[in-house]
Parts: structure tokens; C-alpha cells; sequence
């Protein structure tokens, strides 16, 4: 496809049709205007803000044309821009930021594996007042103060990196648009965890409040991660078109999702409750019988155990179904990986009578399987299941 011309009826791009009506005229990167490529006045209204590459659509179905890096779609005449400008140097920034973005994530995560050993060591409440401790910035430590200001102070520095970023990713003018959505979903999240961080202290650890805080973590790390590959995805000029998964491999995904999703509730409820050896003995509940009564502390660690193992064989399922994805079969395989573990180190928990160890590896694991399988559904969804 040249970059300036006009091409009827059907192009063809790697055997199957880009556009089977009407016209498409691709502008040239160097163009500020459509004008200057020589279109006629009465197709070209649009003036394009800084060089880039421009399609005008064909009134075909969206599609990704790799030479204009643009989306082809919308209605017939339309004009829709591409996703970041082709100049080297900043797509290196772009890249970078993207960079910034993952390893704000992996602090997150190991933020949340330290809230838990805070809570194993049970030192939730070592500074009984927020957010100072002791009406102090920096209190006399002991062993649990350390645990918990710590604990505070990376949360605080978390907080400020994504300020810092979020600054960052709102200059580029052609970044800003495609992002801020994601970036305020983002910020709503950090803001309602810090709130819920000075809550769980307030009201003295009351399951409500620690369970909606690690649920909302989760949830903030998780966001940072779609940042972070959102971003990288607009800087990378070599992308391919998402390949289509099944609806089963879907389905299965988006299911796998929602039990790790409820999973990680009844984890919260679990350990708010000190329920975490309601059930003393596996694979039986306790004197022999597995499934003794479903009400109180023991009935909410068996519904812990039974979606657990729901969701066990859902993330199994689905890793199946997708070995012949390729945007989703490796994260599916690493969620398979710890989703197998995450059975182990819940059957040692109980075993060995809640090991402080053995249970921030728990929470590690459960964090990884909310990136991995996160990740997973939203591959799974990318591409529009094939006509």
C-alpha cells in the first residue's frame, strides 16, 4: 500500500480482505494535513495535530492496518488516528514509562505479601493510631512496630511513585487521551485503599475493613499492571493483530476469574475471623467428617476450601482450552503453576498450624494468581471472536 493513493474495491492484506467498499486513502507520517497529500477538499475536514499516520476509513468492518498503525473502523469517511506518534525517541519514553508502571506493580505486590506478615505476626494494630503511630512520624520500634510502620512507609512511597507517573503519562499529548481512563480507575482504587488502610486500624481490625483492603490491593496491583501493558502496547510499532480466542477458552478464563475473585473475598473473611484453623485436619474438616456443619467460622472455612478447589480446576480448564492461544496460553500456564501450589501451601497452612512462612507464601501466591489470571481474561477478550 502506497502511502499516498487511492485503492477500490477489495485490498488484500495476507490473503483475506481489509476493505471491500468504497475507498481508502492513507496519509503520509510527514503530513500535518491531509491537504498537503493532495486529497480532494470535500474528503479530507480533518487536520491532523503533528505528523502521524492517518487512515481514512472505507465503511468496513475495524480491522488493524500495520502500515498506517492506525484502527480501521467507525463509520464510513471517518477518520481515526493512530495510537502514539513513530518518532523513536519517544516511543523509548513510552517504554519506559511502561517500565515504571510494572515495577510500581511488583512493589505493590510484595506491599501486599507484607501486609500479610503484619497480620501473621499480629501487629495490626502495634501502631494503634493513623497516621502517625504513637502520635509520632518515626515511634520507638519494636519487632511489630517495625512490621507495621514499614509496612505504612511503603505503602506512602507507593502512593507517591504513582502521582509521579500518572504525571508522567498525562504530558504526551497523544498518550493522554488513551490512558486517562485507566489512570483515574487507578487513582480511585489507591485512594479508596488508603482510606480502608485508616479504617482497619480505626475500627480495630474488623473483618469488614481488613477484608475490603487486601480485595482493593489486589485490585490496585492489578490495575498498574494493565497500565503498564497498555502503554507498552502503544509505544511497540511491531504489533500484530490479537489472535481470537474460543468461547470456551473465554468463558472458562472469565469463570476461572470470578471463583479467584470470590476466592479472595472468603481468604480476607477467613483470616479477619481467625478461622484459618476452624478446619484443623485435611483432607477431612475435622474428627473424620468432611463437611461438618456450613454455619459459623467452620462453615466459612469450608466454603473457603470448596471454591478453592472450584477454581483450582476452573484455572486448570482454561489453561487447556488455551495451549493453542497465543496472547494467553503463557499466562495461563503460570497461573496453572501457582493456582497448583496455592493447593499445596493451603494444605501445609493447616497442617503445619499456620507457620508465619507458609502463610505470607499464601498470600504471594494468591497475589500471583490474580496478575496471571487477570492478565489471562484480558487477553481472552482482546480480539473479537472470529465471523
Amino acid at each position: 500500500v502506497s502511502w499516498v493513493g487511492e485503492l477500490a474495491g477489495s485490498v488484500k492484506r495476507r490473503g483475506r480482505p481489509l476493505c471491500n467498499r468504497g475507498i481508502m486513502r492513507v496519509v503520509p507520517p510527514t503530513a500535518r494535513n491531509p491537504r498537503a497529500a493532495g486529497f480532494p477538499t470535500h474528503d479530507t475536514r480533518h487536520s491532523l495535530p503533528g505528523p502521524s499516520r492517518w487512515v481514512l476509513n472505507c465503511g468496513c468492518r475495524p480491522e488493524y492496518h500495520p502500515h498506517s498503525l492506525a484502527i480501521v473502523g467507525g463509520s464510513p469517511g471517518s477518520l481515526v488516528h493512530s495510537a502514539l506518534p513513530l518518532d523513536p525517541s519517544d516511543a523509548s519514553r513510552t517504554r519506559r514509562l511502561a517500565l515504571g508502571f510494572f515495577a510500581l506493580a511488583a512493589v505493590t505486590y510484595l506491599l501486599i505479601v507484607l501486609g500479610a506478615l503484619v497480620r501473621a505476626n499480629g501487629a495490626g494494630l502495634a501502631c494503634p493510631d493513623w497516621p502517625l503511630c504513637f502520635g509520632k512520624v518515626i515511634p520507638r520500634f519494636d519487632i511489630k512496630v517495625a512490621f507495621e510502620w514499614s509496612h505504612r512507609v511503603l505503602a506512602g512511597s507507593v502512593g507517591l511513585v504513582f502521582l509521579g507517573l500518572a504525571g508522567l503519562a498525562l504530558r504526551p499529548p497523544r498518550l493522554r487521551p488513551l490512558i486517562w481512563r485507566g489512570l483515574l480507575v487507578t487513582a480511585v482504587l489507591l485512594a479508596v485503599q488508603i482510606v480502608l488502610g485508616g479504617l482497619t486500624v480505626l475500627h480495630l481490625l474488623a473483618s469488614w475493613t481488613v477484608t475490603s483492603h487486601l480485595v482493593i490491593g489486589n485490585a490496585f496491583a492489578l490495575a498498574l499492571v494493565y497500565l503498564g501493558r497498555r502503554i507498552s502496547r502503544l509505544a511497540d510499532a511491531t504489533q500484530t493483530d490479537p489472535t481470537p480466542a474460543s468461547d470456551a477458552q473465554r468463558w472458562m478464563t472469565t469463570l476461572a476469574g470470578m471463583l479467584l475473585g470470590v476466592q479472595i473475598v472468603l481468604g480476607g473473611l477467613v483470616s479477619s475471623n481467625y478461622a484459618g484453623l476452624a478446619c484443623p485436619d485435611w483432607p477431612q474438616c475435622m474428627n473424620g467428617e468432611f463437611f461438618p456443619t456450613w454455619s459459623g467460622i467452620q462453615g466459612l472455612h469450608l466454603l473457603h476450601r470448596s471454591v478453592g478447589y472450584a477454581c483450582f480446576v476452573g484455572i486448570l480448564a482454561a489453561a487447556w482450552l488455551a495451549r493453542s492461544h497465543a496472547g494467553s496460553r503463557v499466562w495461563l500456564a503460570i497461573a496453572a503453576i501457582f493456582a497448583t501450589l496455592q493447593v499445596v501451601v493451603g494444605i501445609a497452612n493447616v497442617l503445619l498450624r499456620l507457620p508465619i512462612e507458609i502463610t505470607g507464601l499464601h498470600s504471594a501466591l494468591a497475589a500471583g494468581l490474580i496478575c496471571t489470571l487477570g492478565v489471562s481474561v484480558h487477553e481472552s477478550w482482546r480480539a473479537a471472536p472470529p465471523s
